[in-house]
């Protein structure tokens, strides 16, 4: 069940994640001229998507603590992509939650690093995970996406298609 559990939500952070960089990279156009729409819509997009992720990173780490607690110890054997990550990941959540709790604007020295350390966060994530692509495949097959599969349906391939 913990394994379910894990896998769902790597699953919906990695949705997650697209979204935040996709309303970030908006914004960040917007900034430029290059977006005309509504530019506080998608702000609010990206701040909802943004806490919907710091939220759900949170069961991530969790789930994944014995691999933090031994990092100090077995620092060479770790992923220096998962460690990279994880200080980006730190310094993109807390530069974000300031401008929300101060209601920085995005054009400050701030709002740049935050943009410059989402867009290296949004790298290191792709990387994270393409790492973990078969293990997340090979998870799928043992945690259908639907309540409805019956199981012999598990353990199939749903990307590829049959005439």
């Amino acid at each position: 069940m913990k394994k379910q559990r894990t896998f769902y939500i790597d699953l919906v952070l990695a949705a997650i994640c697209l979204l935040t960089l996709i309303t970030g990279l908006i914004i960040h156009a917007a900034g430029h001229g290059i977006v005309q729409s509504n530019v506080k819509i998608w702000r609010v997009t990206h701040i909802v998507w943004g806490v919907l992720f710091l939220i759900l990173s949170t069961g991530h780490i969790r789930a994944h603590r014995g691999w933090y607690k031994s990092l100090p110890e077995r620092f060479r054997q770790r992923s220096k992509v998962t460690v990279c990550l994880s200080a980006v990941y730190l310094l993109t959540s807390a530069t974000g939650l300031i401008l929300i709790l101060h209601r920085g604007n995005a054009g400050t020295h701030l709002g740049i690093l935050h943009y410059q350390a989402g867009i290296l966060f949004s790298i290191l994530a792709i990387w994270h995970l393409c790492g973990r692509m078969k293990i997340l495949l090979t998870m799928r097959k043992n945690f259908p996406l639907s309540a409805s599969h019956h199981k012999a349906e598990r353990g199939k391939n749903i990307f590829i298609c049959k005439d």
